[in-house]
Order: C-alpha cells, then sequence, then structure tokens
C-alpha cells in the first residue's frame, strides 16, 4: 500500500498554496489541494476562497462544507430558487447529483468529499435520479453533548452527518478543553481546527505531538491511534465510511 495514503498528515495554513480556479466566472475563486488520490483512497479535502464570482457546477461526489469567514452563497434547486447564504461556523451537506452555483463575499472553506477519485469514475447523474435533501446546518443550531468525561477537562460533540442523513460522509463538531482522550480512528479522518489549539498524540508511545491552530488540517488515516488533548479548541471532522460503527469489532 502507497505509504502515502496510510500516514498522519498536518497541512498548516501557512503552508497552503492556491490557484485561481474558473477564472472565466468573474470575481475571483481560488482551490487549496489537500487530499487527492495521491495521497489518500477514500477522502477529498480542498481549501477554497470565493469573492464576487458566480461558479456553476453540479457535485459528482458527496460533499460537507464549513465556512471558515466571509459569507458563502450557495444557489440551488429548481431554477437555483433556493439560495443559501452561510457564515462562519455553518454547514452545508451537497449529496452527490446536485446542480448548483458557488457565491461568495470574501468567502474561505474547507470542503471534505467522497469519493476521492471522483473524477476517474463519474457515471453521468441520471436525469430522473432524485437527489437528497441539500442541507444547511448553521453554527447556532448544533447542539453539543458532553463526551468521555472520565478524560478530565472538557470535550464535547455536535453530530452533524450520521447514517440518518449520509450514506458516506459523517461529519461531527468536536470541542477539547483540558482533556486527554485515548482512540484509535475507525475511519478515515479529515479535520479542520476552527478555534484554539488541538493537540494530537500519535506514533510510537504518542511520541510525534501536531499541535494544529486555526485552519490546519490533520488527516489521520484509519487504524490510527492517538490521544486527543486541546486548549479551547473547536474542531470540523469529516470520516468515511459513514457507519464505521456497524463495522467495527467490539
Amino acid at each position: 500500500m502507497n505509504a502515502a495514503t496510510t500516514e498522519v498528515l498536518h497541512f498548516k495554513s501557512r503552508d497552503m498554496v492556491y490557484e485561481q480556479i474558473f477564472p472565466e466566472a468573474g470575481g475571483y475563486g481560488a482551490r487549496s489541494r489537500l487530499l487527492t488520490p495521491a495521497n489518500s483512497k477514500t477522502i477529498g479535502a480542498s481549501m477554497h476562497t470565493y469573492d464576487g464570482c458566480t461558479i456553476e457546477w453540479t457535485t459528482h461526489y458527496d460533499q460537507v462544507t464549513i465556512v471558515l469567514d466571509g459569507m458563502l452563497r450557495i444557489l440551488t434547486g429548481d431554477d437555483y430558487s433556493r439560495v443559501i447564504e452561510a457564515t462562519f461556523g455553518d454547514v452545508i451537506w451537497l449529496p452527490n447529483g446536485t446542480p448548483l452555483k458557488y457565491q461568495g463575499e470574501k468567502a474561505k472553506t474547507f470542503t471534505a468529499l467522497y469519493p476521492v477519485d471522483w473524477q476517474t469514475r463519474t457515471e453521468a447523474v441520471p436525469k430522473e435520479m432524485v437527489v437528497p435533501e441539500v442541507l444547511h446546518i448553521r453554527r447556532q443550531d448544533i447542539v453539543y453533548e458532553q463526551m468521555f468525561p472520565e478524560a478530565g477537562g472538557y470535550g464535547s460533540r455536535g453530530k452533524l452527518l450520521t447514517p440518518d442523513n449520509s450514506k458516506t460522509i459523517g461529519a461531527t463538531m468536536h470541542t477539547y478543553d483540558g482533556t486527554n482522550i485515548e482512540w484509535t480512528a475507525h475511519y478515515d479522518q479529515v479535520t479542520i481546527v476552527v478555534d484554539g489549539t488541538l493537540r494530537i498524540l500519535t506514533g510510537d508511545n504518542y511520541s510525534r505531538v501536531i499541535e494544529g491552530k486555526f485552519g490546519d488540517v490533520i488527516r489521520l488515516p484509519n487504524g490510527t491511534p492517538l490521544k486527543y488533548q486541546g486548549e479551547k479548541a473547536k474542531t470540523f471532522t469529516a470520516v468515511f465510511p459513514v457507519d464505521w460503527r456497524a463495522h467495527t469489532e467490539a
């Protein structure tokens, strides 16, 4: 197996390189690719910016996006009549086959999608196909519950995408403050830090220490043993598969 697809990766925000996309769409849109078929077998991930552009597109994958800055506007539905305006911390779920237009005002986003290799295995979406509902989950509507109280400090979780509303990607918000949560990933995972400092200990005897700040992205492959720590950290995480619990042995 390609080692690049099985190692823990830390993409620092300051090192991300952006390239312009769709220059014909007006304004300015850009993308920084993070997880591609070169380093992932399941989840793709990228950062995007949208400012004054109108990008017409149809998703060929299941996609979940969180807004990090500015205002992202998505037009979808019949004749693009549904207008979603999302700001910091809002999450948008765009199922495979969704026709849409991206617009924005100084918007910056993080997107995870499945499958990572959609460009080489895309099949045309039948016109009669009923595309599942686009979801706009507002930051203020996310409900958190405490997790691992025995781990000290305070950690919590707000579930977004579960087997109830997704067949591929799971998505969750987390907080970590003074915690020390020991865990093993039972899925491929990509996480972006949206506040505070996230610390992940992994490797032999947890000797590798990753400190993630705002905008940093961390990829954790299936089977990674780790410890979560943090100082007022808040994160957004996407995993594949969404139904990992059904496949996990006790």
